[in-house]
């Protein structure tokens, strides 16, 4: 079996109407950066899919191509693909996905074996009013949810107000994620927000501060009442925060499955629980977040995996199963997903 062609697609899927924003803080306007969908033909019949991160460069994908064309899906060592950092996801979704469904096995499978049959989901938000953000973590909490994610990089003025109005509308059996994007200018604001926040049920606060300032987060571990989390991507950044004792938690969007195994390996040692990020993409990166938490068992925490819940359409025939809070891991072969013709060609743009 060889790669005998690859094809990319380039769509905009926005979100759905009211779940992001609310209209006082306006649309986010990066939900039409476009995406790239791939396919990767080989002469066996087999097409692999694969996607890339939101915004990246649909060339990149054709630039890499000549590195794969010609050869076996087997013949890779798919720890170190020879593509750029832009369209490493891209091409090991898509061989995974081709040896998953040439041997006949989830990706899962491949990436050693399951932990987990459900992974846990934090429903993610962005900037809202209090009552906005309240209602939806109500809704949220009657689906099962556990942890509701909020964003509060421009709007951290009103997140006392937030919290609190979640706490009494939604219960306190959903936690709160706060995310600050690194915004918050001082350690001693992020602590006195979190002061505002005492006896309220807050999960963690998530890269509050600048993280190219470790000696802060060691700061606010000593300062802050609730866990502190760190948004990061790659091994050696992992390997920084484990030494520095910097963080409670670690949100995990590295480049890659095995890359998100290998940063989860780490903490795991430390005894740090791990969540995957999310660049609310599309079903084809939600499955691969998915396989990924299914066999890495350090992955407890609700990842962010929320690109199918929010976008108007997630391109596959068969939506991902969220059910109580959690997503079901796919059984199919390979990725376990079917890309949607239809709707391929419904929201592509050139």
């Amino acid at each position: 079996m060889t790669i005998t062609h690859i094809e990319t697609f380039k769509v905009i899927v926005p979100l759905k109407p009211g779940l992001w924003n609310s209209p006082e803080f306006g649309p986010d306007v990066w939900d039409q950066r476009p995406i790239v969908i791939m396919k990767v033909h080989t002469d066996a019949g087999i097409v692999g899919l694969g996607e890339l991160g939101k915004g990246k460069p649909e060339d990149a994908v054709h630039r890499d191509a000549p590195a794969f064309i010609g050869k076996s899906p087997l013949e890779f060592n798919l720890q170190e693909l020879p593509c750029s950092g832009g369209t490493l996801d891209g091409f090991e979704m898509a061989l995974y996905d081709i040896i998953g469904k040439a041997i006949g096995v989830p990706v899962y499978q491949l990436l050693g074996g399951k932990f987990h049959d459900r992974i846990p989901v934090a429903f993610c938000s962005g900037h809202r009013t209090p009552q906005d953000a309240a209602d939806q973590a109500r809704d949220a909490a009657e689906h099962g949810y556990r942890v509701y994610k909020v964003k509060a990089s421009g709007s951290y003025a009103n997140l006392p107000d937030r919290v609190r109005l979640i706490h009494e509308t939604a219960g306190p059996n959903i936690a709160v994620r706060i995310d600050p994007n690194q915004k918050l200018s001082t350690p001693a604001l992020a602590v006195s927000i979190a002061d505002r926040l005492a006896g309220y049920n807050v999960e963690c606060f998530e890269s509050p501060v600048s993280q190219q300032n470790l000696d802060w987060y060691v700061l606010l571990r000593q300062k802050l009442h609730i866990p502190l989390a760190l948004h990061l991507h790659h091994a050696q950044e992992v390997i920084a925060a484990v030494k520095r004792e910097a963080c409670d938690y670690i949100n995990l969007g590295s480049p890659g499955m095995l890359g998100f195994q290998k940063g989860s390996t780490i903490a795991e040692a430390a005894g740090i629980p791990t969540w995957h990020g999310s660049g609310v993409g599309l079903a084809i990166s939600d499955a691969t977040f998915i396989h990924a938490c299914a066999a890495t068992k350090n992955a407890t925490l609700p990842s962010d995996i929320v690109g199918t819940l929010l976008r108007q359409d997630d391109l596959v025939k068969e939506s991902l199963q969220y059910e109580d809070g959690h997503v079901r891991v796919p059984e199919g072969p390979g990725l376990g997903v079917e890309l949607d013709e239809e709707a391929l060609e419904r929201w592509g743009v050139k």
